[in-house]
């Protein structure tokens, strides 16, 4: 895994608001379409698979543009975050109560790719407490933002709906580890 995995969401919802700015919403829906496919092609191509959250990131992308294009309607991809949203709180809150909270379970997947003096971090029992802990709030947390990106698709325009998005996304992630690490 790559930190760039974590923009994969993003860039596609950012040339859709600078296209729609610049030209008109069926142009821009187009773009945010193919910068999704390019990014799938790129994420196969420097890892070798393509995980589990960027094919239901593009899939919701497909879906909730070509609903923006048949009916013609912003709305509608200006959703895709809010359902990726409570999509991942629902991840995170089921293997939290199932007691596999997904942080601990993912940092047992990934953590042979932490450089070295970090492997042996991840299996003390304070951090796969905080693993543990993190898990749940961040649950809240999405449920939190799918909720404000919901009334920011509402009420704001697309500049406003795409930083309350990202910056609320990133702020939110912040406050939830901050906490969990308390």
């Amino acid at each position: 895994m790559d930190w760039s995995i974590l923009l994969m969401d993003f860039v596609p919802l950012l040339v859709f608001v600078v296209v729609d700015s610049l030209s008109n919403m069926r142009r821009a829906v187009v773009w945010a379409l193919a910068v999704a496919g390019v990014e799938l092609i790129w994420e196969f191509c420097t890892f070798g698979e393509i995980d589990e959250f960027s094919m239901l990131s593009t899939l919701l992308i497909l879906i909730f543009g070509g609903l923006a294009l048949k009916y013609n309607n912003a709305l509608f991809i200006k959703f895709k975050p809010v359902i990726l949203s409570l999509f991942t709180a629902l991840a995170l809150l089921i293997t939290w109560g199932l007691g596999k909270p997904l942080l601990v379970t993912a940092m047992d997947r990934y953590g042979p790719l932490l450089p070295a003096q970090f492997q042996p971090l991840v299996h003390l029992p304070r951090m796969q407490e905080i693993l543990a802990r993190a898990t749940l709030y961040l649950g809240f947390g999405f449920l939190l933002h799918a909720g404000v990106v919901a009334w920011a698709a509402l009420r704001l325009g697309s500049w406003g709906w795409l930083l309350t998005r990202s910056a609320g996304a990133y702020l939110m992630m912040f406050v939830a580890l901050w906490l969990a690490a308390r």
